[in-house]
């Protein structure tokens, strides 16, 4: 009997059930589903230390973590920031770093991590008041994390990362000295930045306040140190080394970009985009500052500062021009020109004590400038000690009535007085040569701040007027003739005051100076000035005596603190008798006597003058002959008296004319004075 035949079961299988998008979501969901578990493994593992050595040049980080206080905690609690955001972030920069590594690109610069403070300040970790609360010992010093934290320091908000950083291969994350020191001993033109205070030891040492067995320990007991107070500086000098500054070839280390660059001078926004935006560290910018003792070289020169300090204080503020009240910084050409002390200071001298120092003087001009050039030295001395007395004065009448006021501004008076007196202290002391504009400025500013503060107080005192060297003087004349108003200078046998020339008739200085042929050279002549005073002195004695103030005082019989007039003065006779002839004042020769006089007294001039040689080198002789050593301190001082009168006597040829018995007196007793020393 034949079987039936069976009929084939169908098997069922899932997925081929499964068509169009069902099919197409069910396999996307697991390889979704695979992708997450695999990247979940994977950022796992990544995320565990041992996987940062992968890339061999994590190494050093990754060995330098493993001994520091951190090893306990994984890298990317602080490499990563808080929260999933900050995870996400992390991990993809990771990813970069993969692909620096494979492409090898990570050889073109050093790897860095930006740690921003929230990693740091996470709940369990370092909570910023925990750390406002405490102090620590770091390498002696009292550190207070409070007072770094909590203002602003030198207008900048620090981060955990300025102070906190791998400087140093090897300490991972750990605090060094020299990151202290570019803070503390980085000098700044900011007025907030307290530098004196920053850079002074107690600010960070405070020996007062150590026990005096942590004294008595230190390589040289210092307990009576600080018992007596000494200072620090007494002993230990140049302990600091460096300027911190930054170079604009760093800048190149990490920009191209030409807008970037524009902003290297912008030093809010450098600190605010490097520091607050980008956690920096300090050393990527500024160079280091080193502070330690350093050990004495026997060859090197000293350290003068370390105890004289502030002896060139006022020289230096006013080369530099700055550190004045009530005026803007106007440094010497000098200076801005890269010109130091040693420029200037170039004559070796030994003083009393036997101790060696440099000088200057006028020469030392002349060496890069050329001849001539030590007048102008001279020009501002004398300057500033005429500008000195006038600007003395106003002070004591401005002190007077400030002192004597009983208004209740009184004190912000008095404050402003300090000032114009800092400013005048620091011409007198910091010698105006050394900057001879800025030197006007401040005591021009010294003015105007007694003034101010004359008027603080309701005074009613009236100030003579001193104005800048500026507003009498052409600004091409003005940079290096600062002053010359107040210089007399021998010319035609007569003293000139450019007092009364500049300031009292405004002639400006091309009147009678030119640059065409040589610089500043005298073009006027005798008689290019006589056409102008001779014009107005041919009326009057008055315009005479303004220009030849000697001979006047020889015909009145005031000079050589005499007084015995010559007889023609007594009778009335002026200088136009003799000086003025058909309108026009002339030099008159012996004829003139005849005007008035008997023929013959013509040749009594000639005779007066042939007395008045044999005398004036009769007295020479004299002098020439003296040992002043053998002499006496009365002799001496007399012989000194002698030579001043023949020298003056000599400067005029003519004078014996004004009042012959007077210069035959003053010549015959000076005689007899050198014949009593022999």
């Amino acid at each position: 009997m034949a079987k039936p035949e069976e009929t084939p079961v169908s098997e069922k299988r899932f997925f081929k059930t499964v068509r169009g998008w069902r099919r197409f979501l069910l396999f996307s969901g697991i390889y979704l589903g695979l992708f997450l578990v695999l990247l979940a493994g994977a950022a796992e593992y990544t995320s565990r230390p041992s996987f940062c050595p992968t890339c061999h040049y994590m190494e050093t980080f990754y060995n330098s973590w493993k001994t520091s206080a951190h090893n306990k905690v994984d890298c990317v609690e602080c490499h990563f920031e808080p929260g999933l955001s900050g995870t996400i972030k992390g991990k993809a920069n990771g990813l970069v770093q993969i692909v620096n590594y494979v492409t090898m690109s990570y050889k073109k610069r050093k790897p860095w991590a930006e740690i921003p403070d929230n990693t740091c300040n996470r709940s369990g970790c370092h909570e910023t008041q925990q750390f406002k609360d405490s102090v620590y010992d770091f390498e002696g010093v009292a550190f207070s994390h409070k007072n770094h934290l909590e203002d602003f320091r030198r207008g900048k908000k620090l981060k955990c990362i300025s102070c906190h950083s791998q400087i140093v291969q090897g300490t991972h994350m750990e605090v060094t000295g020299s990151t202290c020191f570019n803070c503390h001993f980085k000098k700044s033109d900011d007025p907030e930045h307290k530098y004196d205070k920053l850079s002074e030891c107690n600010t960070c040492h405070g020996f007062e306040n150590k026990p005096k067995e942590v004294l008595a320990a230190l390589r040289y007991n210092h307990v009576n140190v600080v018992e007596k107070k000494y200072s620090c500086e007494g002993c230990h000098s140049a302990v600091v080394q460096g300027k911190g500054e930054v170079g604009k070839e760093r800048c190149f280390q990490c920009h191209f970009e030409t807008e970037r660059l524009e902003k290297y001078d912008d030093v809010e926004f450098m600190h605010t985009t490097h520091i607050a935006k980008h956690t920096l560290k300090c050393f990527e910018c500024h160079t280091p500052i080193n502070h330690k003792i350093q050990p004495m070289d026997p060859n090197a020169d000293p350290d003068c500062a370390s105890c004289h300090s502030n002896a060139h204080n006022a020289q230096v503020s006013l080369f530099s021009g700055e550190n004045g009240f009530n005026v803007e910084k106007s440094p010497s050409a000098m200076f801005s020109n890269g010109m130091n002390c040693k420029g200037c200071h170039i004559f070796h001298e030994i003083d009393k004590n036997d101790l060696g120092t440099s000088k200057s003087g006028g020469s030392a001009c002349e060496s890069c400038h050329g001849e001539g050039y030590d007048r102008i030295v001279k020009e501002w001395e004398q300057t500033a000690i005429e500008r000195l007395k006038i600007i003395k004065s106003i002070y004591n009448v401005s002190e007077q009535n400030i002192k004597g006021s009983s208004s209740q501004k009184k004190a912000d008076a008095e404050k402003m007085l300090g000032e114009a007196q800092h400013n005048i202290r620091l011409v007198e002391v910091g010698k105006a040569v050394h900057n001879a504009q800025f030197a006007d400025k401040l005591l021009v500013g010294a003015y105007s701040l007694m003034k101010e503060a004359l008027t603080v107080v309701g005074s009613s005192a009236s100030l003579p007027s001193f104005v800048s060297n500026s507003e009498v003087i052409p600004n091409e004349c003005y940079r290096c003739h600062s002053g010359i108003q107040e210089v007399n200078v021998k010319k035609f046998d007569m003293t000139f005051s450019h007092n009364m020339h500049i300031l009292n008739q405004k002639i400006a200085c091309d009147r009678c100076h030119s640059n065409a042929n040589k610089h500043g050279e005298t073009t006027i002549t005798k008689d290019g000035c006589n056409n102008c005073h001779h014009s107005k002195a041919k009326d009057s004695d008055d315009a005479c005596n303004k220009c030849h103030p000697f001979q006047n005082q020889v015909y009145s019989g005031a000079a050589f603190g005499k007084n015995t007039p010559d007889i023609m003065k007594e009778g009335g006779s002026k200088c136009i008798d003799c000086h003025v002839e058909g309108g026009k004042v002339v030099k008159p020769d012996n004829k003139v006597c005849l005007k008035c006089h008997d023929s013959g007294y013509d040749e009594m001039m000639n005779e007066w003058k042939a007395d008045v040689k044999k005398l004036t080198a009769e007295v020479n002789e004299l002098i020439s002959s003296i040992d002043r050593n053998t002499l006496d301190d009365q002799q001496r001082s007399d012989l000194d008296e002698v030579k001043k009168n023949v020298s003056k006597i000599s400067s005029y040829p003519s004078i014996y004319v004004h009042n012959n018995e007077m210069i035959n007196t003053i010549l015959s007793d000076g005689k007899k004075k050198l014949k009593g020393m022999k």
